[in-house]
């Protein structure tokens, strides 16, 4: 009798558990519902971000941007030669492939041939070659193309000096679908060089012309050819979104739908953002790490920068005397 009485109260306990169960699993699935249903009716895609940014972007004009802000954006809508992966490492991007002659003057990169603009356009070397050549064309005063250019690729400093034509840049199309590059002398780096922006992304030479001194200052003067696509945006704008890009070569690898952006500078507004659930992820100052620094969802995130100050040794005479002295006294640390 007794053993029969424990099979009941299992059976029975067993029963009462899978009804708990069947009722958590039918509550998570409405809760899920009425999410989706939410995110219908405020017209969002299901996978969709809601962040904040602490500056407006300047520019999306790849050849004149220099800030932060506009770089990331620049990435997130424009696919290069390459890109990175999780850990910082090179990927291939439109570029499948590259390889350099033995003297290490030229540079080759084989292209891929599904790239497309947004628009349908195939991505091709000349849009790499036009890319270049704007950097580095004394009127349109790009910083970072003279900057990064002179001395590395052939003939940037006399073209940026205007003593030599843009279509003189030692770089070419061989084709469609392969770019080559030609160096002033070897320089055991440009491998890395070649994934910044300057070097890295390409140009539709018929749409940037096209909208002329409106390319890059809002959505509609804009193309591209990366993940996403920056909608709703102006030069001066205080919120945007990014919207996944159909055309992009690899979009089937996009999982994010949509990122929607507000400019908050105030870190406490950030903060109350983020409790009243309007935006996804809040970024803390210093004096508000110790307040929340015991909540499940706090999490430590590195950063690499890098900073330097660079002296003016020609324009100071005081530099010049230090240097000058230093040199007399003995040993002192060199650059390398």
């Amino acid at each position: 009798m007794k053993k029969f009485t424990k099979t009941v109260w299992l059976f029975v306990l067993s029963f009462v558990l899978l009804i708990t169960l069947a009722a958590c699993s039918d509550e998570k699935a409405d809760k899920d519902s009425e999410n989706e249903a939410g995110n219908e009716e405020a017209g969002k895609p299901e996978q969709t971000l809601d962040l904040v940014k602490d500056e407006q972007i300047t520019t999306m004009d790849l050849t004149k941007a220099t800030d932060q802000v506009s770089l990331q954006f620049i990435s997130m809508t424009t696919e290069g030669l390459f890109r990175r992966g999780k850990d910082g490492e090179k990927k291939p991007g439109i570029a499948t492939k590259s390889s350099v002659s033995e003297d290490g003057l030229k540079w080759t990169f084989h292209l891929r041939e599904d790239a497309k603009w947004e628009n349908g356009d195939p991505v091709t070397a000349h849009d790499f070659v036009y890319a270049w050549r704007r950097a580095i064309d004394p009127e349109i005063g790009s910083e970072y193309g003279p900057y990064l250019m002179n001395g590395v690729v052939k003939n940037a400093e006399a073209i940026s000096n205007g003593e030599k034509d843009v279509d003189e840049l030692g770089v070419k199309a061989d084709g469609d679908h392969t770019l080559i590059a030609t160096l002033e002398q070897p320089v055991a780096y440009f491998d890395s060089l070649a994934m910044f922006g300057i070097f890295n992304y390409p140009l539709n030479k018929d749409f940037v012309e096209k909208a002329g001194d409106d390319y890059g200052t809002s959505s509609e003067n804009l193309l591209a050819n990366g993940p996403y696509k920056l909608t709703e945006w102006e030069s001066t704008s205080n919120s945007w979104k990014l919207v996944k890009n159909e055309k992009y070569w690899d979009a089937d690898e996009v999982t994010i739908e949509e990122f929607n952006y507000n400019v908050a500078s105030d870190s406490q507004m950030v903060v109350d953002l983020y409790e009243k659930g309007d935006i996804d992820r809040a970024k803390l100052s210093s004096d508000l790490v110790d307040k929340y620094r015991s909540r499940e969802e706090f999490v430590t995130v590195p950063e690499s920068s890098v900073y330097y100050l660079k002296m003016n040794q020609e324009g100071s005479e005081a530099l010049r005397i230090r240097i000058y002295a230093k040199r007399l006294v003995g040993p002192s640390i060199k650059n390398p």
